[in-house]
């Protein structure tokens, strides 16, 4: 079933992703080699959290489809050698090998196909350039998104329609961006996991995050008649609390990223 995962409110993705994306964006520049000097592509950079975490001497581009996002990272995540372009990752308005590395997080799993955007991320990057990103390895990986779904999909088949669509995306497993990276044709391929952790103070807390507006979780919920809203979030309550009181709760997430060299 496809959800959209809407991407109109800034402020909502910062609660929503963007305050994780910010713990995720130390470890995964290492892990491409960006360093002083080169020139760095950020395709679907949203918020800009690691448009602006490339300031390592590189010079950086953000590359997104939404202009409220765009309009956020410009004003709360300036830098002076980064910018940002509203653009479609299907077709980026850039020349062959003109950066030294492409790059994209969190971003290509929402995509339904995401190898136009990686052939085009190889075709804006050089001979011997990198071509990286990082998605969340959902099954076992991703628990407090899959809490939320795994339940609803008891309450709801259109939920298990939802879950069951992401779940069959095929970067979102072990090797899944691997495979892709070899169809595209890139050499001295790394996928490595990369564990970042979710805290939430409460449950409040976590709750607001699907209550951010932004998401697929927020398209389904919305879509539910006000009963069916309540059970849902009674029994994501109670997984929540796991038979303790409230309180802060941290989930270990695995995202998993991968970079290959444009040969």
């Amino acid at each position: 079933m496809a959800t959209p995962f809407i991407a109109s409110d800034p402020a909502g993705y910062e609660i929503f992703m963007a305050r994780w994306t910010e713990r995720l964006a130390g470890p995964f520049l290492e892990f491409t080699g960006i360093g002083p000097g080169q020139r760095v592509l950020d395709v679907g950079c949203g918020t800009g959290v690691i448009t602006a975490a490339a300031d390592r001497g590189a010079t950086t581009i953000g590359l997104d489809p939404s202009a409220p996002y765009l309009d956020f990272a410009r004003r709360q995540r300036a830098r002076h050698n980064a910018s940002y372009e509203l653009g479609d990752g299907n077709h980026i308005a850039h020349p062959d090998g003109a950066f030294d590395a492409a790059v994209s997080t969190l971003a290509l799993d929402v995509i339904p196909d995401a190898a136009p955007v990686v052939t085009e991320m190889r075709r804006v990057t050089r001979p011997g350039g990198t071509v990286a990103s990082a998605v969340h390895e959902c099954r076992g990986a991703l628990a407090p998104i899959f809490m939320f779904w795994d339940i609803a999909s008891t309450l709801d088949r259109r939920a298990q329609d939802i879950r069951d669509g992401i779940l069959s995306h095929p970067l979102v497993w072990p090797q899944g961006q691997t495979r892709m990276w070899h169809a595209v044709g890139l050499t001295q391929i790394v996928e490595v996991p990369l564990i970042v952790p979710f805290d939430y103070a409460s449950f409040a807390d976590y709750w607001s995050t699907f209550e951010s507006g932004q998401g697929r979780v927020w398209a389904y919920l919305t879509s539910l008649e006000e009963p069916h809203r309540r059970e849902l979030t009674h029994h994501v309550h109670a997984a929540y609390l796991g038979g303790m009181p409230d309180g802060p709760r941290s989930f270990s997430v695995i995202i998993r990223a991968v970079r290959g060299i444009v040969p």
